[in-house]
């Protein structure tokens, strides 16, 4: 029997935005590696001044990415 891939639920609110570091970590990769996918526009961002933030929308669909 096929097992099914368990794709990590954060424990925060739905729809937070995530720090770069902070979502690298959960994804676990490094945040170097996540900003090059940022760079490669792969990632969608929020630029808030000097802050870069990650919609919870797109850290979800890495998660996704990432378990398969």
């Amino acid at each position: 029997m096929a097992s099914e891939v368990q794709v990590p639920v954060p424990q925060r609110p739905t729809g937070k935005p995530w720090g770069v570091g902070e979502a690298a970590e959960f994804l676990g990769i490094s945040s170097r590696t996540l900003w090059r996918l940022i760079d490669a526009r792969d990632v969608k961002v929020t630029r808030l001044g000097r802050r870069v933030l990650v919609p919870d929308s797109e850290v979800r669909r890495l998660a996704g990415e990432v378990g398969k």
